[in-house]
């Protein structure tokens, strides 16, 4: 795997200020954590304002001053800003003048609609600390071997595995993952020893699940890393029991307005008020709460009280590893169902938020499985836009990735659920 130097210096940055400096933010107190908050949310909101003409125009009509900030609680005279916003301008939120070179990032698209988004280095080293500091909860040192179900996707012809020198990673492809290859994997992983997996959920379930039915253990392993789809009661009990170790969930996204964080105590996912200011507004559903962030670092394309489209439910009391960071006793999230390949094995449904998130052509998409042998692709496109190359790319891509004829079909007419919601994946499948 090809070295990005550019990267490898943002995370080396990021490892150096979670040593020195996030060590401590994670145990101020209440009061000094809010001192810090409107520090650094009043230097964020100035340079919106001087830098970008949207917010520049918003704080005008909600005779809003960011000068005079003097308290958090001010900001909600904002309106809550949706991704809809966002998507429908991406330029009117972004500001290129702050002299930094940018990282360019995509959501993952679970709601349907993917979205370019941009941030400062600084902020992406800041990234990179609050998710070291939180291996390092677990008990990770730089370079202890770890085994990534994640972050790579082989070519035709291309092994299932790739192996970072450098870093000591093992990345093993989320695809394909019949029960035949996860016990080679399994095997290979027996020899080799990782002290950490990393993956998405579903990914770490399915080997558990063929762990604990061919009897393989692991018992080099010291801790499980999971991120990027809601991490289902089942799924931690699955991995914690063929494994014997603990599970440290994340959440974050694309947009880098909210990290939450479940700590070596596991009573919950702190929600990091060092990385954002992060507000838990009332929902439809009692006991639920939005998660509505304010990202403290960007200073290229800052979303102010941007609603991440995620819930929430509180938790009351402290956490006793004495840290102030208020607790969610879990995230809601949007809980989208397994797909499953023609040769019964399942798909985790974030590779294809992430294949679908390339396409700038396609306004929204959905895909339906009525069954293992029967597989539609909804897409809808701009209006007088011919899209005919990119449906032939998806045909393709998504035939390979089911094992069989997918069919595609340009549309706006998409399956709702009762609610109205229209879900990216809409699972026919009973078991």
């Amino acid at each position: 795997m090809g070295i990005d130097i550019r990267d490898l210096f943002l995370t080396f940055k990021g490892v150096r200020l979670a040593q020195s400096v996030l060590n401590k933010t994670q145990f101020m107190s209440s009061a000094e954590i809010a001192e810090f908050q409107l520090s650094a949310l009043k230097r964020t909101l100035i340079r919106a304002y001087c830098q970008i003409p949207y917010y520049q125009k918003l704080f005008w009509e909600h005779d809003f001053d960011p000068y005079s900030l003097k308290s958090l609680n001010a900001l909600s005279r904002l309106p809550v800003l949706s991704k809809k916003d966002v998507i429908s301008a991406p330029s009117d939120f972004c500001s290129f003048l702050t002299g930094e070179r940018t990282v360019d990032l995509h959501t993952s698209g679970t709601t349907g609609n993917p979205m370019a988004t941009f941030t400062s280095e600084r902020q992406w080293v800041v990234e990179q600390a609050t998710i070291w500091r939180q291996w390092k909860w677990a008990g990770y040192r730089f370079r202890d071997k770890m085994a990534i179900i994640r972050s790579y996707a082989p070519k035709a012809g291309e092994p299932l595995t790739k192996f970072d020198r450098l870093k000591n990673w093992l990345y093993i492809s989320p695809y394909n993952l019949d029960e035949k290859n996860v016990l080679d994997h399994l095997s290979v992983l027996e020899k080799w020893q990782p002290k950490f997996l990393r993956g998405y959920p579903s990914s770490l379930y399915l080997f558990a699940r063929v762990a604990r039915k061919h009897n393989k253990t692991l018992p080099s392993l010291k801790a499980a890393l999971t991120a990027s789809e809601v991490l289902s009661e089942e799924y931690r009990w699955e991995i914690e029991e063929a494994f014997g170790i603990p599970v440290f969930d994340h959440y974050g996204q694309a947009e880098i307005s909210a990290m939450l964080h479940e700590c070596e105590y596991h009573t919950g996912l702190h929600i990091l008020d060092d990385y954002a200011y992060t507000e838990l507004l009332d929902s439809d559903t009692p006991g639920q709460k939005r998660l509505i962030a304010t990202n403290l670092f960007n200073d290229v394309m800052p979303l102010i009280r941007y609603n991440t489209g995620d819930l929430v439910i509180p938790k009351k009391g402290e956490c006793p590893c004495g840290r102030s960071f208020r607790l969610v006793s879990r995230i809601i999230g949007r809980a989208d169902q397994m797909l499953v390949h023609r040769e019964g094995y399942f798909l985790p449904p974030v590779n294809f938020y992430t294949y679908f998130s390339k396409f700038k052509d396609i306004l929204r998409y959905q895909i339906v499985q009525e069954s293992e042998t029967k597989v539609k692709v909804l897409v809808q496109s701009p209006r007088g836009e011919d899209i005919s190359r990119t449906r032939k790319k998806i045909k393709k891509e998504m035939s390979l990735r089911f094992g069989g004829p997918v069919e595609v079909i340009e549309t706006e007419a998409f399956v709702l659920s009762g609610e109205g919601k229209c879900n990216v994946i809409v699972q026919k499948i009973r078991w």
